[in-house]
């Protein structure tokens, strides 16, 4: 009878604390990966503009964006990218890629406006 009392106490004692592990901030068993960040084209012409996308893995993934100069327009894995057409040159794209267990991991490329 003791062995039985102890073992439901070992299996109560783990699920309570699985459960107290996931309300505070995510799953322990998924590390963030941010595999990749690329362009559709990296030179452009004034006046055009081009697809990025930006593919990782992990809990609860949310992307940031942000340019040197010009637009990123939309959100999320895929964006469009739409330089400013008075400024010509090497533009940076990064997208910065966080996760529900605070974790975040950043990528750059560069898109060169002629």
């Amino acid at each position: 009878m003791k062995n039985i009392i102890l073992s439901i106490t070992m299996v109560a004692l783990f699920f309570a604390a699985c459960e107290k592990e996931n309300q505070n901030g995510g799953d322990p068993g998924q590390q963030l990966v941010f595999e990749s960040l690329v362009a559709d084209r990296y030179t452009l012409n004034a006046g055009e503009s081009t697809r990025i996308i930006a593919t990782a893995s992990g809990y609860m993934i949310s992307y940031h964006w942000s340019a040197t100069a010009g637009d990123i327009l939309g959100s999320g894995t895929e964006v469009i990218y739409a330089p400013s057409p008075c400024h010509a040159g090497e533009n940076q794209i990064t997208c910065e890629v966080k996760d529900g267990n605070d974790q975040s991991k950043t990528k750059t490329i560069q898109i060169v406006v002629q």
